[in-house]
């Protein structure tokens, strides 16, 4: 069945579907799809944790793109609906070419959706095939009332190798892992990671639905990192960098970008 009106409840998902040029297709999208600029003007149909079943239906879709982790139960009820879902969590860099790909067979656009994957797969393959000599120990700080970071099972791990850091070892079962201070120290990171900005840098706008008076991405490195953290190499080196979400946040088109840019700055 060709797939004709598409709801994406996941803003990267979004993100593929304008890259493979099917914007005219999407009927609906949540609040935090916010890229490109144009999917802020479709139809809103909830937040990217919270979705509207009512919504969803009202629409009518042939085809829903959810997260397989975070809208279980929104699935079910589409599934009960018999609404077409595409649904998955991807783990790995390679796990967003093959959504795309299941894309491209969904909207039957695999003459567009094949050269679209395989461009983006060559240039990560590129990556992998020249690793850069010395991996630098890197540290991706997500949130600091506890130190939350990816872990094994998050595609932020993956991606981040594929730029060329040498990770934390940590628990390969769960995607995002809190640590210890002690864990970092042990580390010891040369270069660190974290959801912020620069000092006197426009801040972004909060997520919807975010409920921290001031989220780490309104946080700078000075804020951030106090005295205690002189026994890190990367404060002691200043090669602590404030990253935007759509550099590493989005298992989309736009993750390559960041993993080139990443791989400059650990070179």
């Amino acid at each position: 069945m060709l797939s004709r009106r598409i709801i994406s409840l996941v803003p990267s998902a979004t993100e593929m579907l304008y890259y493979m040029g099917l914007e005219t297709r999407i009927v609906g999208v949540t609040e935090h799809c916010n890229f490109p600029e144009e999917a802020k003007s479709k139809y809103k149909i909830g937040t990217f944790a919270q979705p509207q079943l009512t919504r969803i239906l009202y629409l009518e879709p042939d085809l829903v793109l959810a997260d397989e982790a975070i809208h279980r139960k929104t699935i079910r009820e589409l599934e009960k609906s018999n609404i077409p879902v595409l649904s998955a969590t991807p783990i790995t860099v390679e796990d967003i070419f093959t959504l795309m790909n299941k894309l491209g067979i969904l909207t039957q656009t695999q003459n567009k959706a094949v050269p679209l994957v395989t461009s983006l797969r060559d240039r990560a393959e590129t990556l992998s095939q020249n690793p850069i000599a010395r991996r630098p120990r890197v540290f991706r700080l997500m949130s600091t009332g506890t130190y939350i970071t990816p872990g094994p099972k998050a595609f932020q791990y993956d991606a981040l190798q594929l730029a060329g850091a040498q990770m934390m070892n940590l628990d390969g079962s769960k995607p995002y892992v809190q640590v210890s201070w002690r864990q970092i120290e042990e580390f010891d990171p040369e270069i660190i990671l974290f959801c912020g900005v620069n000092k006197g840098q426009p801040l972004p706008e909060k997520c919807k639905g975010c409920p921290a008076k001031l989220p780490i991405c309104h946080r700078t490195a000075e804020d951030i990192f106090g005295e205690e953290w002189q026994r890190i190499s990367a404060v002691r080196e200043n090669r602590v960098y404030p990253i935007s979400c759509h550099t590493i946040c989005r298992p989309g088109p736009r993750l390559i970008d960041g993993i080139e840019k990443l791989r400059q700055l650990f070179e």
